[in-house]
């Protein structure tokens, strides 16, 4: 599994939280020679989330951002909110703020594992899975998805005979 580095600054990130309970762990892991760094962040209920989240942004800001040199690091800085039951509105809110860091909202407790947290994070942002679609390219094109029924090689050989075949309807209509 990737190495990750935790950083001892929670209580400094938790500056003007109101929620003494909120749950905070910074961590960064190195990336192609520059850092990548996340904040997980549970509060103790959807309201405390609500009325804290904006907060907890600006201090990730002045924390950890603002401290940062590379380019590449300021921009690769992730917030993971972790929340259980969690009002839709309020996590569209939150993920589609732009203000200082990438947010993603994960409707489950915050894990108390280290590495079931790391494999969470992993999963959401550094695992690319994508699924080859076996179904092949379909084509909707009015009047020739009879191609569809064809193998890719014989595909060619069937839409020249439908277009000399449609030339000829064509030129008989105008001969008559």
């Amino acid at each position: 599994m990737i190495e990750y580095t935790y950083i001892n600054d929670a209580e400094e990130i938790k500056d003007n939280i109101s929620d003494n309970k909120c749950k905070i762990v910074h961590m960064k892991r190195k990336s192609n020679g520059y850092f990548i760094n996340v904040i997980c962040c549970q509060f103790s209920d959807e309201e405390q989330l609500k009325n804290n989240w904006e907060e907890l942004v600006t201090n990730v800001a002045d924390v950890v951002q603002k401290n940062l040199v590379k380019r590449i690091e300021i921009f690769n800085v992730y917030i993971i909110f972790f929340q259980s039951e969690i009002n839709g509105v309020i996590e569209d809110s939150i993920e589609q703020n732009k203000y200082s860091s990438r947010k993603l909202v994960i409707n489950k407790r915050m894990p108390e594992s280290n590495e079931e947290l790391k494999g969470i994070i992993n999963q959401k942002l550094f695992e690319l899975n994508i699924e080859k679609d076996d179904m092949g390219q379909k084509l909707v094109i009015k009047n020739i998805d009879f191609l569809n029924d064809f193998a890719r090689e014989e595909q060619e050989t069937a839409l020249e005979e439908y277009i000399s075949q449609q030339v000829k309807e064509k030129m008989n209509e105008e001969n008559q």
